[in-house]
């Protein structure tokens, strides 16, 4: 059955960059544990390796496509210039972090390259992202200061980061998995489960579950245990690390592997 997101404050905003409130909490809530992200400049080439191998997936689908195919879309597609540049500024903040000698001029490269794709496509990332990084649209994107787990995929008009109203101040955290649709808005000291999709034009400033399929203006759960992995680009049969196990006990019962009730489904019963 259908279950329901609590409804974002009134004053729910959202903003980029800086401390957040979660809107409709009582009280300051723990930090969530924070996702996996790269930590050395060696962990972000391997981690834009991945991001390369989930472009050609969707693109292509192949990771290995031909010379000619790849260079085309190198040459064309912005989100994926987005995701390059990105790298490469976290490449140079991590290198410079190692040798301060070298400290001055690339922090300095790398705040030229975030102003230029902030000018250009009105992009700013500010978040730690795990490998698997998918830009689908560039413009209009803000994430602010946050962690990001793996396989994330993101498009236009999307901003994650503070929220203006009572409770808890932060910004929030993405599992792993995690597809976010064109004009969401996540905002406040929340935590996006492993697996989640937000539809498109959703406004988000409440946990969402692992594996939930959350739309609208507050957002809703529409659905539990929606499958995502098409809108990821996922190979085809991929476990995923997080994912219970096919027949997992829950609470002492045995759970079949069947896929989630239909909508109308749930509203009949």
């Amino acid at each position: 059955m259908s279950s329901d997101v609590p409804p974002a404050s009134s004053g729910a905003t959202a903003s980029p960059g800086g401390p957040a409130d979660a809107p409709g909490s009582s009280g300051p809530r723990p930090a969530p544990e924070p996702p996996p992200c790269p930590t050395t400049a060696r962990d972000e080439l391997a981690a834009f390796a991945e991001d390369l191998e989930k472009y050609y997936r969707l693109h292509f689908g192949s990771e290995r496509p031909p010379l000619r195919r790849r260079a085309f879309l190198w040459a064309t597609h912005f989100g994926l210039h987005c995701v390059a540049t990105y790298r490469a500024t976290r490449i140079a903040r991590r290198v410079a972090a190692r040798h301060r000698w070298a400290s001055l001029p690339l922090v300095s490269a790398a705040r030229a390259l975030e102003h230029a794709l902030e000018l250009l496509h009105h992009v700013r990332i500010g978040a730690d992202v795990g490998p698997g990084f998918y830009v689908g649209h560039a413009g209009m994107i803000f994430i602010g200061p946050t962690r990001i787990g793996r396989n994330f995929s993101v498009t236009h008009n999307v901003t994650i980061g503070v929220g203006q109203g009572e409770g808890a101040r932060g910004t929030p955290s993405i599992g792993d998995d995690v597809w976010v649709g064109t004009s969401a808005v996540l905002a406040g000291a929340i935590t996006v489960g492993d697996g989640a999709t937000v539809a498109n034009g959703a406004m988000v400033s409440r946990p969402v579950p692992p594996r939930a399929l959350v739309a609208g203006n507050p957002a809703r759960v529409l659905m539990q245990g929606y499958d995502n992995g098409a809108l990821l680009g996922d190979r085809p049969g991929a476990a995923r690390r997080w994912a219970p196990a096919a027949g997992a006990a829950k609470d002492g019962r045995e759970e079949p592997d069947s896929p989630p009730p239909s909508r109308s489904a749930a509203r009949s019963r």
